[in-house]
């Protein structure tokens, strides 16, 4: 008979797939605990080696947990305070103001879609890699299948290289929120909702002069308005 997967199985599966590349940083397969049917999953690019800017010993001890097993307890995007989860935290609280509902609880969950944490170079090196596109591969495929599995209400794709797991278009300004099938075989569905790098909240767009901040906001605001986002 076969036995249905597990979160830890899911875990092991990703840590697997980055073993491959040989490289000294940790593998961080999720950040938060988690649950089925979660109200949000947020996916990033990967994370940074930052969970705590300020304490380099207390940030070491957050990536080894996180690298070592499945979160329980400790949760990235609300107890901590590196840009992504800052920037989450501000977009949450500008939204409530027109759609209490939108505030970020345990009920959302996290992941990305690379698992190597790097500096902030990113994962520039990573990519130069020979087996990389390889990891990329497996790793959005399992990406698609935990998906099905744990059947979000919505995923929120934050910067171009997590939205590349669904959009091919050049630039996220083109890209618009969609409704997606929890599966091959299902009639279930979720929405998309691809917005701009949380980290990066504070740039400008150079041809509109708009800030990130300013236009993820109206994307969020947008997909809850045209019924692909759910409150």
């Amino acid at each position: 008979m076969f036995d249905a997967p597990s979160f830890e199985q899911y875990f092991n599966r990703i840590t697997k797939i980055w073993m491959r590349l040989d490289t000294p940083q940790r593998t961080i397969p999720f950040c938060t605990p988690l649950r089925h049917d979660p109200k949000f999953l947020v996916i990033g690019t990967n994370h940074s080696n930052n969970f705590d800017p300020n304490d380099i010993v207390e940030n070491d001890r957050i990536a080894d947990a996180f690298s070592k097993e499945l979160p329980t307890q400790e949760h990235t995007l609300l107890d901590h305070h590196h840009p992504f989860a800052q920037g989450l935290k501000k977009i949450a609280l500008e939204i409530q103001n027109d759609y209490t509902d939108f505030r970020v609880t345990r009920d959302w969950i996290g992941t990305n879609r690379c698992a190597i944490q790097t500096d902030s170079s990113g994962l520039g090196g990573l990519k130069r890699l020979d087996q990389y596109q390889a990891c990329e591969r497996d790793m959005d495929n399992l990406l698609l299948e935990f998906i099905s599995f744990c059947k979000p209400r919505n995923i929120i794709l934050t910067g171009m290289h997590a939205c590349g797991l669904f959009y091919t278009d050049k630039k996220l300004k083109d890209m618009k929120p969609k409704k997606i099938l929890l599966g091959e075989n299902s009639d279930e569905t979720t929405n998309l909702i691809p917005i701009w790098h949380l980290s990066e909240l504070w740039r400008y767009d150079r041809y509109s002069g708009e800030s990130f901040k300013d236009k993820t906001i109206r994307r969020l605001k947008e997909a809850i308005e045209d019924g692909f986002c759910e409150l």
